[in-house]
């Protein structure tokens, strides 16, 4: 455990050593398949694991399979732990006998809609034909952690129970907390709920197993993608190994950052990649190094392969460049202490430190052998291992369509949860740099550590697309005397971290850095906002990237919803009418030129009527003069005042459909306009949101998901915040059912607003559940300033979040069902639904005797 008192919040990750590796044949899958069947409650809290944790104030709460090992984690306030571990020990302890062959039928459904959704996208059969590609059918790792639908299908309730007894165990497991608690605190607490639980079997299981692959092993399949794909595989030392610690900073000399080797040669120089990677995918028995890259507009398969052979034939010929290699040592010590700050990823450390390496604090070491590596050490383990045969897999584009010594603890009454303690904020501190800009500070001290969020209001530019697209040039753009690679090294040197990220209405520029670094890394972000450089060839290479992923989103289902939506609901000239997913359409970015974009730059980066969101570690009177010798001294440009466009409520429903032929599943979407969180009771709809369309206790996700088993899960989305924004509910389900969930989803509007308004136990579960879990969005320093930058973006007080968790804990029930009848509309929704239209088109039309409309260009002409 790690003690931290930031904030008023405990995580924990508790891990089954149990995962893939250790199913039988004919078992394939049975570790997923129990990770579902753990959230069915056990014998002393039956029902729901997940409305019972939820109801506690969990954040973070899920659970994940692998090949190696099942995880489950949570994040609770601290008066919340108690009952958190007395759910834990129960289904630990006390779970074998509440299994019922019921759960096991319905969540075997969940999980099959889960392997169809997962594996019916263009790269949904990667995973597979790796596994098969680089292991011997006999190995642990030769089948995918999803399993085979007729092993899941023959899985019985024996099975499960004898899975249970055998892996579900104290001594199998490992428990991290992190948090507002110390150590004797802990032990008490897990001694008291986990001491009484017998320890479980001796287990025997392979320690390591390094398969060899066969020479000149290679697959190809064809996929619905726009390029081609290349991955060369070798398998190589288990995690925890010496080897695989210098493979993995192997894999970041090649191909991280701009200046790294086989960016700079194969993306840069040779073109014949658009984008390339390298990574060490961690395992128990052995690990995997895996480049992978996407061949560049106008080369092939062939070449990209043979160039980045030879990039790596090159690198192993002689070691590796030393200060280059320091370089590269820093970014990945400083990427790892970015990455375990909150309590969540501190607990998720230890864990899997412990599992891994064998003790949880044993990172450490492998930290202290990736600083003193050299460039010999780095070159001898990747002649070792990268100069065996690997495994080769080539995606290619496809075009064609078809139509006992403890005292037990007492259970009989769960302990009770403590009552949310209110989240109390910084103080906003206010002023204005010289040139205008406003700045809003809120301190946290503790870390040195600052993040900034520069809002700049978008502009208008002709044609859909390009603001991403220049957002995406400018992130791999040069600025001022320094190339981009050299901007790029610049920033690795602070151990900075700077990008702009597209919002509806205005475009962020953020920056991470160290408070010792901050007047460098503020001179770096005065030159990106005065004198950034685009390069031709960039806008190019950028442009094919954004028509691929155009291209792709085609035959995703519930991507194809997402872009055409904004389309359907706001009118033509407003600022939230804009694809969803990647942005563009096709005739546009086809019209858009290099010199339009270049002309673009000084009014996407204009200053004026900037606001600038501070949070971290310094104070006003360092941060302002700082700021006025940077940010402060750039000149803004006149803006343009837009008048915006309202969107009307349709008088009728609507439905659109989008064919995809051959799709197993269909994507569908229910969406209203509602008023913007100015214009709304922001913690009525919150609440009435989460009862009705978002999160696992909802309405809709319990129907279509838990009682009709006909989707891995729906949500509630949101389009916009500020004035009128779009709710809509979306789903996957088997295409089987498509008329079906429609009835359901429809049938759950009607009830909301006449038979089956929300109940005071409704109201009181999401009420406790949204105060609990409050205080868990600002335990970041970056998630305390999106909580600002957002009250910025929406024009809101500073002393917003305080009286909204008041009014989430005041808002009376009529109040909500009052609210529910002002926003939705069962009559007026306007529906979206893509997938084989062949299969449900007569149904649906007798469903909207109105008419149905189809969209099939992919929703571009909404857009040009």
């Amino acid at each position: 455990m790690a003690e931290n008192r930031d904030v008023p919040l405990v995580s924990y990750q508790l891990i089954y050593q149990v995962g893939s590796k250790d199913e039988p044949a004919g078992m394939t899958g049975f570790a997923h398949l129990f990770e579902h069947l753990m959230f069915e409650g056990s014998e002393h809290a039956p029902g729901s694991f997940l409305e019972h944790m939820t109801r506690a104030g969990a954040t973070n709460l899920n659970a994940y399979t692998s090949t190696d090992r099942t995880t489950y984690h949570a994040t609770l306030p601290t008066g919340s732990l108690d009952y958190a571990l007395f759910m834990e020990s129960d289904r630990m302890g006390h779970f074998c006998d509440s299994i019922s062959q019921a759960s096991l039928d319905q969540q075997r459904r969940v999980v099959l809609n889960e392997k169809l959704e997962t594996e019916s996208g263009p790269y949904g059969k990667l995973y597979e034909f790796k596994s098969r590609g680089c292991f011997p059918a006999e190995h642990p790792y030769a089948h995918t952690v999803i399993g085979e639908k007729a092993d899941l299908v023959s899985a019985t309730l024996d099975d499960v129970q004898r899975w249970f007894r055998k892996y579900y165990t104290p001594s199998n497991a490992v428990l991290a907390l992190c948090g507002d608690i110390d150590l004797a605190t802990a032990r008490e607490k897990v001694s008291h709920w986990f001491g009484d639980i017998p320890p479980g079997q001796p287990l025997t299981r392979p320690d390591s197993w390094i398969a060899d692959i066969t020479p000149q092993r290679r697959d190809r399949y064809q996929a619905n993608v726009a390029s081609g794909t290349l991955l060369l595989v070798w398998n190589i030392p288990q995690a925890g190994n010496p080897d695989a610690t210098l493979l993995s900073l192997a894999a970041d000399y090649l191909a991280s950052g701009l200046s790294s080797v086989l960016v700079k040669n194969l993306v840069y120089i040779r073109k014949t990649a658009s984008s390339v990677q390298a990574e060490v995918a961690d395992g128990a028995l052995c690990s995997q190094f895996i480049l992978s890259a996407t061949v560049a507009e106008g080369q092939s398969l062939a070449a990209l392969e043979q160039s980045l052979l030879d990039e790596l034939h090159a690198f192993l010929a002689q070691p590796c460049d030393g200060p280059r290699l320091r370089e590269v040592k820093n970014d990945a010590l400083n990427l790892f202490r970015d990455s375990y700050k909150t309590s969540a990823q501190i607990a998720a450390l230890l864990s899997v430190s412990r599992v891994t390496l064998g003790h949880a604090d044993a990172f450490r070491q492998q930290l202290s052998q990736l600083d003193e590596a050299s460039p010999d050490d780095l070159h001898q383990a990747a002649q070792r291992w990268l100069s065996r045969p690997h495994y080769t897999l080539e995606i290619a584009p496809f075009s064609a369509r078809t139509d006992e010594s403890a005292t037990a603890a007492l259970r009989t009454t769960p302990p009770v949860i403590q009552p949310p303690v209110p989240l109390v904020l910084p103080q906003a501190q206010h002023a204005r740099l010289d040139n205008g800009v406003r700045l809003v500070l809120l301190e946290r001290h503790g870390q040195n550590d600052i993040y900034l969020d520069l809002l700049l209001p978008a502009v208008a530019l002709p044609h859909p697309g390009q603001h991403q697209l220049l957002s995406e040039l400018l992130n791999q753009a040069g600025a001022g005397e320094r190339d981009a690679f050299a901007f790029s090294q610049a920033c690795r040197d602070l151990g900075s971290r700077m990008g702009l990220r597209r919002r509806l209405r205005h475009l962020s520029l953020l920056l991470a850095c160290r408070s010792p670094q901050l007047p460098a890394s503020l001179a770096l972000l005065s030159d990106r906002l005065a004198s950034s450089v685009l390069l031709e060839a960039d806008f190019e290479r950028q442009r094919t990237i954004q028509l691929d992923a155009l291209t792709e989103q085609q035959q995703v289902a519930s991507a194809l919803v997402d872009r055409v939506l904004p389309g359907l609901i706001y009118p033509a000239g407003h600022p939230c009418r804009v694809p969803g997913g990647p942005e563009g359409t096709f005739a546009g970015l086809a019209q858009t030129t290099f010199d339009a974009l270049t002309a673009a730059v000084p009014q996407l980066l204009n200053i004026q009527d900037a606001t600038l969101i501070v949070t971290g570690d310094t104070t006003l009177e360092q941060l302002l003069p700082l700021l006025n010798v940077s940010v402060g001294r750039l000149a803004g440009l006149p803006r343009d005042t837009v008048a915006v466009p309202q969107a009307e409520q349709p008088p009728r429903p609507r439905i659109w459909l989008l064919d995809i032929p051959g799709a197993e599943q269909t994507a569908i979407a229910a969406a209203s306009l509602l008023p913007g969180v100015s214009g709304t009771d922001e913690a009525g709809f919150e609440l009435l949101n989460a009862v009705f369309a978002s999160g696992f206790t909802s309405r809709i996700n319990l129907n279509l998901r838990e009682d009709k088993n006909w989707t891995y899960g729906a949500k509630g989305r949101l389009i916009n915040d500020y004035q009128q924004r779009a709710h809509y509910v979306l789903t996957e389900v088997q295409a089987d059912r498509t008329g079906d969930a429609i009835r359901e989803i429809l049938a759950e509007y009607r009830a909301l607003i006449a038979e089956r308004p929300v109940t005071a136990d409704e109201l009181e579960e999401v009420r406790r559940t949204s105060l609990l879990g409050f205080s868990s969005s600002a335990e970041s320093l970056p998630g305390l300033n999106n909580m600002i930058s957002w009250l910025a973006r929406s024009q809101l007080a500073d002393d917003f979040w305080q009286s909204h968790q008041q009014r989430i804990a005041e808002i009376t029930l009529e109040q909500i069902n009052d609210l529910a009848q002002q926003l939705f509309s069962p009559e007026r929704l306007t529906w979206v639904v893509a997938g084989d239209i062949s299969l449900f088109r007569d149904e649906l039309a007798a469903l909207f005797p109105a008419g149905l409309q189809f969209i099939n260009d992919g929703g571009d002409a909404l857009y040009d």
